[in-house]
């Protein structure tokens, strides 16, 4: 399966989370969706690789086949899966404006933390609280949070934004809606993030 064929269907586990990964895909991408589910559910420490294999039916020989650095390796993979995910709802949009990408991406972000009891809030930061005993995982959030401040200067800068004020309003943009996101996690309610949302639109207006 491609990345982008990947891509889209973590895309949809995050959306529908289904009990067992579908059976017809690869071992692969069966591994990384069950892993990505248990990461969601317990927590990156809290899930055993045996777990991992057993929602995936995926024997253990075939997963060294695919991820030779065993969890931590399945953990980056799934964190560089969701980051893809991400930016796809940036690069889906037609919106011609950065404000009206964000309000457009961050809707389908808020509909897909509801769908996911907002297990889905937590991953980053449960990725990053590793990064200490997995500098690996460290790694992979810190390049995928660079990789979403860059596509959002990116959008600013085409929008007329001076570079380093652009790079500073992407970061401050990726802030509020993680913010956001932990704090309707905390909640469980979505209201702190569309707050966060409604703030992000102004922070990406360029006049």
């Amino acid at each position: 399966m491609d990345c982008q064929a990947v891509t889209f269907v973590m895309m949809q586990a995050m959306q529908s989370a289904p009990a067992t990964p579908n059976p017809t895909l690869g071992t692969r991408s069966r591994i990384l969706l069950a892993a990505q589910r248990l990461f969601r559910k317990r927590g990156y420490h809290a899930t055993g690789l045996n777990d991992i294999l057993d929602l995936a039916q995926a024997p253990k020989g075939s997963m060294y086949h695919h991820f030779p650095g065993g969890k931590e390796a399945i953990g980056v993979c799934v964190i560089e899966e969701i980051s893809r995910a991400l930016l796809a709802t940036f690069s889906a949009s037609r919106a011609r404006s950065t404000h009206a990408m964000v309000a457009q991406s961050g809707e389908q972000l808020a509909l897909v933390m509801v769908k996911t009891n907002y297990e889905i809030c937590a991953l980053f930061s449960a990725f990053a609280a590793e990064r200490v005993s997995s500098p690996l995982l460290g790694a992979a959030v810190t390049s995928a949070y660079a990789q979403m401040v860059d596509t959002l200067q990116t959008r600013l800068m085409a929008d007329g934004c001076a570079k380093r004020t652009a790079q500073e309003r992407a970061t401050v943009i990726l802030a509020l809606l993680e913010g956001g996101a932990l704090l309707s996690q905390a909640q469980q309610n979505p209201v702190a993030f569309r707050l966060s949302l409604k703030q992000a639109v102004l922070m990406a207006r360029v006049e």
